[in-house]
């Protein structure tokens, strides 16, 4: 709903984060599945922040996401890739 109110309604993220206050204390930080102690909590705000600097920056335009090659490129058999900063910075989803 964040994401929607920001890509959609054009929305800050701090004032889609605002509306859903009530909500606050049911999100719990993102960590990764390895073992260990988590150096990092990544928080839904944060994916809101990243996902209003990757519109300001022009890295993300919802017109124009290609679905079909996002989905192909997901598929572990494809690379299960994406482009993190685009054409210079690419992620896998594991070593």
């Amino acid at each position: 709903m964040g994401c929607f109110m920001i890509i959609n309604l054009k929305k800050t993220a701090e004032e889609a984060w605002k509306v859903l206050a009530p909500y606050h204390s049911k999100f719990v930080p993102y960590r990764d599945a390895t073992m260990g102690t988590c150096s990092y909590k990544c928080t839904v705000f944060d994916c809101m922040k990243g996902l209003e600097l990757a519109m300001r920056l022009g890295w993300y335009n919802y017109a124009t996401f290609n679905v079909q090659e996002y989905q192909h490129y997901e598929k572990v058999e494809n690379g299960d890739l994406n482009w993190i900063v685009p054409g210079k910075f690419l992620a896998f989803s594991g070593p």
